[in-house]
């Protein structure tokens, strides 16, 4: 019987960041890396990824690729052997390595007409603000981080039109 596996994925140094996401047992870490990629803005035509028990550098189920290949895209969910409450890791892009916990929290049966996997809530966004709007005493949430900007080594939030004004600039966007 098909079984759907609920999980709070949270970046591991960002613990306020999460989103809850549900998949079929019978689905794969392929299908579970594709979802957590687009939950958190993570590139998906880019940078391997791993599914691993306890610690990344002792290894894990097997690299996936973005387009879905890899020796640990395959591997069904039901078979890791997973209970409620137990918790894994997840490594995104192996150069910034960008880690991700998650907990199993509760195994129940499918809903009807479903598509699984799906994220099914996420954490309350903590906004920042565009600095260049703020000067001007308007409050636009910012969408982007200028890294070459910053005086003295701290980053420069910017709203979209303002990151217009930044164009070359090297600049990652928020994830909320």
């Amino acid at each position: 019987m098909k079984k759907v596996y609920l999980f709070k994925v949270a970046l591991k140094h960002r613990k306020r960041l999460w989103r809850r996401i549900e998949v079929r047992s019978d689905q794969t870490l392929g299908d579970f890396d594709n979802i957590i990629r687009d939950a958190f803005n993570h590139d998906t035509w880019d940078h391997l990824s791993e599914f691993f028990r306890e610690r990344w550098s002792q290894g894990g189920f097997g690299e996936i690729y973005p387009d879905g290949r890899g020796n640990g895209a395959k591997k069904r969910i039901e078979r890791l052997g997973l209970s409620e409450g137990d918790k894994f890791g997840y490594v995104y892009d192996f150069g910034d390595e960008i880690h991700h916990v998650l907990t199993l929290e509760k195994i129940m049966e499918p809903e009807r007409g479903v598509k699984y996997p799906r994220v099914i809530s996420k954490n309350k966004p903590r906004y920042r603000y565009c600095e260049m709007c703020e000067e001007q005493g308007k409050k636009t949430i910012a969408k982007w981080i200028c890294m070459e900007c910053p005086d003295e080594g701290s980053e420069m939030f910017l709203c979209e039109d303002c990151m217009d004004e930044h164009d070359g600039h090297y600049a990652e966007e928020i994830v909320y």
